[in-house]
């Protein structure tokens, strides 16, 4: 699903930039900002999710000789995870890592990650993962390819532990 995209760019979480990047020239760089937001359709029940701690960066390096652009982030934020419909239902979680986005000329985009993301995710994209529709924290080594519209075209690299948010949200009956 199309979220995982927005919030692993925003939540890239990162230790350092790894890559040839030095030879695109100097970046933009931007700070990482604490989020607000809600997920709904990922759980049973929505979920609202509130950082308390944001450290990091974003470079947007200039387009290179090749037509590619990378877009990356380093790293990392603490946030509380809530669940809207039985509110006393919180778990906190801390992501650091790196990740960057890479937008070739023939119009796909190669994804990294490098440590550890949450991710909201469904769909096709879910099923290439080995996921059910769920909302996660990912921690390990994670290589997407992207059509132009940021549909999951393939799992390239997929070495990761997950710890389901969703089943640690959820009250016991």
């Amino acid at each position: 699903m199309r979220r995982f995209v927005p919030i692993a760019l925003v939540a890239l979480l990162t230790i350092g930039l790894v890559s040839p990047v030095a030879a695109r020239g100097r970046p933009d760089i931007e700070d990482q900002v604490p989020l607000q937001e809600m997920f709904a359709g990922f759980c049973a029940f929505p979920v609202e999710l509130r950082d308390s701690f944001a450290a990091g960066k974003f470079f947007t390096f200039p387009i290179g000789g090749d037509g590619s652009q990378l877009i990356a982030s380093a790293g990392g934020y603490m946030s509380t995870l809530t669940n809207r419909d039985e509110p006393s239902m919180s778990v906190d979680i801390s992501f650091f890592g790196r990740g960057e986005f890479l937008f070739n000329a023939d119009g796909t985009i190669r994804f990294r990650l490098a440590g550890q993301a949450f991710t909201a995710v469904a769909g096709p994209e879910a099923e290439m993962m080995g996921l059910a529709p769920g909302i996660y924290l990912i921690k390990g080594r994670l290589e997407i390819l992207y059509d132009k519209n940021f549909e999951a075209l393939a799992v390239t690299k997929n070495r990761l532990v997950v710890r389901d948010l969703c089943a640690e949200l959820t009250p016991s009956s």
